[in-house]
């Protein structure tokens, strides 16, 4: 009977440990960031203070998604930040010059699909690297959503679009409802698809998914497509949600979404990454963020502690990963 018992015992906590080891290891970092901050300022599990925090960082939320997905492909887009900017812009301008919201919101999410089949185009047909195409697209719309703006703000009063992102539908804020579907799409897509994986084989081993049949160049084109039509919707929702299109308001959002990706347990160039365990990296910053700002951290400390924050969970995240 003892040796029965200890058996069922070893075999619980062996269970125990498998799903430990299942979440990413900053995960009890964010935890005990939750702990802290709740004990620092108890107004931090306020109802409306964690709805507002999650309205917030449905944007961000959907950038890490799609940063997560380019990743596992093997890719790289930095241009993600400035695509949810130069969106943004676009539907701001065109609202301003009295276009239509269903009309400004089409050109706006078009136009992140016009940087998605540039970027695609120029890594996979010309097999110029991700990093040197997106860097540069990055600048270039970056520089257009300030040129066009004249480096001001572009206040959007159209009730439709101010519902659209203030909103919320069976109480639910309607930013979070497009995050969520956008995550159970991609989700889907990556896991039920044979798309899914083609991108995770590309992501592996790229020459070996395309000897197998794979078509890389179509495959590799199309994500990014897909992640900059999203980043643009992400602008839609921020600047509605803002009311208002700031042309600087994208800056670093890139390199948040593929820190929290990274820390979420993906890796670039293995075909190694979900889009679920980024979620983790996501809320790591979102609490910070919010946190810091609670305890009445000056703002002008705030991206340093998040910056350094991020660094050292990358770090330690990449090490651990190495021990395995």
């Amino acid at each position: 009977m003892q040796t029965i018992e200890s058996t069922k015992k070893n075999r619980i906590l062996e269970g125990a440990k498998k799903f430990i080891k299942s979440f990413p290891p900053l995960t009890w970092v964010v935890i005990l960031m939750i702990i802290f901050f709740a004990i620092a300022e108890p107004s931090f599990f306020d109802i409306g203070n964690i709805t507002n925090v999650i309205r917030r960082g449905s944007s961000l939320w959907m950038l890490a998604t799609m940063a997560t997905l380019v990743l596992i492909s093997g890719g790289l887009d930095l241009s993600l930040g400035s695509v949810l900017t130069f969106s943004g812009v676009v539907l701001a301008l065109l609202l301003k010059a009295g276009a239509n919201a269903g009309i400004a919101s089409l050109a706006a999410l078009l136009s992140g699909t016009f940087v998605g089949v540039l970027n695609g185009f120029l890594v996979s047909v010309f097999g110029i690297p991700a990093f040197i195409v997106t860097l540069g697209s990055m600048n270039i719309f970056a520089g257009l959503s300030i040129f066009f703006t004249e480096s001001s703000a572009v206040f959007i009063s159209d009730p439709r679009m101010v519902f659209f992102g203030a909103g919320a539908i069976l109480g639910i804020p309607i930013p979070i409802l497009i995050a969520v579907l956008i995550f159970v799409v991609s989700f889907v897509m990556l896991h039920h698809t044979s798309f899914g994986r083609n991108l995770v084989a590309i992501g592996e081993n790229e020459t070996g998914a395309h000897l197998s049949g794979v078509n890389t160049r179509r495959t590799t084109w199309l994500i990014y497509v897909y992640a900059s039509t999203v980043a643009a919707l992400a602008g839609i929702v921020l600047s509605s949600r803002i009311q208002s299109a700031d042309p600087t308001v994208g800056v670093g959002w890139e390199f948040e979404a593929i820190a929290a990706s990274i820390m979420g347990g993906t890796l670039r160039g293995k075909g190694r990454g979900n889009i679920t365990t980024t979620i983790i990296g996501v809320v790591l910053i979102l609490v910070l963020r919010n946190g810091l700002n609670i305890i009445g951290v000056p703002v002008m400390w705030r991206s340093a502690v998040v910056g350094l924050f991020l660094l050292s969970g990358i770090i330690i995240d990449v090490t651990m990963r190495r021990r395995e």
